[in-house]
């Protein structure tokens, strides 16, 4: 029984076996359909995120093509990019106290944007509301203090 089974996927093997062909073109037929496959799949993953993009995401694309195009258009198509590189008229050299400048102005609008966020706001106000708490507290501590004084002080004339 063992036999025939090992015979028959021999036989089948050797039916499926490609034509005889050089290293080279099986290489170059493979290396075609592993890119067509690719492809593919790359064109089904942008199909997938156009159609999962939100209307306001297309208009934001719209206009960053835009710009590309426009910017494609202005620059010479014939020179490579580090042609294009070296034509840069204006190189800004800062010295460290220009630097300095520059790293406390991103602090400062860093601090700004997070004190502006509305998590951030609601803390401070409620921290702030906790402290103006603690005072009314202790200032009613303050009063039943000098009112229980000046209660003695009228019992003990």
């Amino acid at each position: 029984m063992r036999i025939s089974l090992l015979h028959q996927s021999a036989v089948t093997l050797l039916e499926f076996t490609p034509t005889p062909c050089t290293l080279q073109e099986s290489f170059l037929k493979r290396k075609k359909n592993f890119i067509q496959k690719s492809s593919k799949r790359v064109e089904e993953i942008k199909n997938k995120e156009r159609d999962s993009e939100k209307p306001q995401d297309m208009l934001f694309q719209r206009e960053k093509a835009k710009r590309f195009h426009m910017l494609k258009e202005h620059s010479p198509t014939s020179g490579t990019v580090v042609n294009q590189l070296k034509k840069v008229e204006e190189v800004k050299v800062c010295s460290p106290e220009e630097k300095r400048s520059d790293d406390v102005e991103i602090q400062q609008r860093t601090l700004r944007l997070y004190n502006q966020l509305a998590e951030v706001k609601s803390r401070k106000e409620e921290k702030s509301r906790q402290e103006t708490y603690a005072k009314n507290r202790e200032k009613a501590k303050e009063f039943q203090k000098k009112t229980l004084e000046k209660l003695r002080a009228k019992k003990t004339p």
